[in-house]
């Protein structure tokens, strides 16, 4: 999949806001997300209109390659909004991996969004009834700048294997369902909120050529702690259709992150309306059901990241 950016007229727009973010108003915020089949974009989707429609300033979604292309955005003010995955955001901020020797530190958390679930989806007939099957199999790993390579790299460790061993195809998730409904690659690991309605359409367009693949207990324990910063998680049973036994998988949490010198007040009204329109946002797209700033605080404190004045001046509110 080819590397989205943002449109020119978009960027130049954010670029211009973002550096006067010290003036005393903004009036466009530009929400970095991902793929467009992923849960980042609906989710970006479903914030720039509460903003547009309660706050006076102007909001738009965009299509990005994903958490590791938006800490680009927000450090060329491309986007003064991202969504990142907490692992991404702590290598940017340290210097580590992807990020190695180009750490960038001007980015500070604004809120939890929610919980992004790996999807292991095996074409039937692959041969794949163990982690350690997925060796030498084609296998779909992400987008050049995305986050689901890391996902990928992080699943894989759970039976010792890296990217390198298997025939990596490095295509977006919509391009990674696509493929395995045509018999083209035999997996991928793609992420999102639960439940992720276009695995569900996918699987009914292959027929039911496509299943989910669900971890032993050993193989979760292993991702988890190989990788270091995977959670464990379970999909329930009947989440989807001829799904009756509940998935072994894992999850991370994706971060809503601006840039530092976001005025405090427009970062507090941002969190205040999210939270006073929860039960919107909840309807708008499955993966915002464990959307709760009531609670965030917690997690917050615990990611051990920088937080956004206008955040803490929020967590401190509830």
């Amino acid at each position: 999949m080819k590397t989205s950016r943002l449109s020119v007229a978009a960027a130049v727009l954010a670029l211009s806001l973002a550096s006067s973010a010290n003036a005393a108003e903004v009036k466009f915020i530009n929400i970095a997300t991902a793929s467009t089949s992923g849960s980042y974009y609906p989710a970006g989707l479903a914030i720039s209109k509460l903003i547009n429609d309660n706050l006076k300033i102007r909001a738009s979604a965009q299509s990005s390659a994903g958490s590791v292309e938006n800490v680009s955005l927000l450090q060329n003010r491309e986007a003064n909004m991202a969504i990142i995955q907490n692992n991404v955001v702590r290598d940017a901020m340290d210097g580590k991996g992807t990020f190695e020797g180009k750490a960038y530190k001007d980015m500070a958390v604004l809120c939890p969004l929610f919980t992004n679930t790996d999807h292991i989806v095996i074409r039937v007939g692959s041969d794949i009834k163990a982690l350690k099957d997925i060796k030498g199999k084609r296998w779909a790993v992400g987008a050049p700048g995305s986050g689901t390579i890391l996902s990928n790299e992080a699943v894989l460790s759970g039976a010792n294997l890296t990217i390198k061993d298997v025939q990596a195809e490095y295509i977006g998730q919509t391009e990674a369902l696509a493929a395995l409904q045509n018999g083209i690659i035999d997996g991928a690991d793609v992420i999102s909120g639960v439940p992720y309605s276009q695995f569900d359409q996918a699987r009914m367009s292959s027929g039911g050529r496509l299943a989910l693949y669900s971890m032993t207990p050993e193989e979760q324990k292993e991702t988890v702690e190989n990788s270091g910063w995977k959670a464990p998680v379970t999909i329930p049973a009947n989440t989807y259709r001829d799904q009756p036994n509940p998935v072994l998988t894992v999850s991370h949490l994706a971060l809503i992150i601006v840039p530092s010198d976001l005025p405090e007040q427009l970062a507090y009204d941002i969190l205040k309306l999210l939270h006073a329109k929860t039960a919107e946002l909840r309807k708008s797209h499955g993966g915002f059901s464990t959307f709760d700033l009531s609670t965030a605080s917690e997690q917050v404190n615990a990611l051990k990241l920088p937080v956004h004045p206008g955040a803490k001046r929020f967590y401190e509110t509830m």
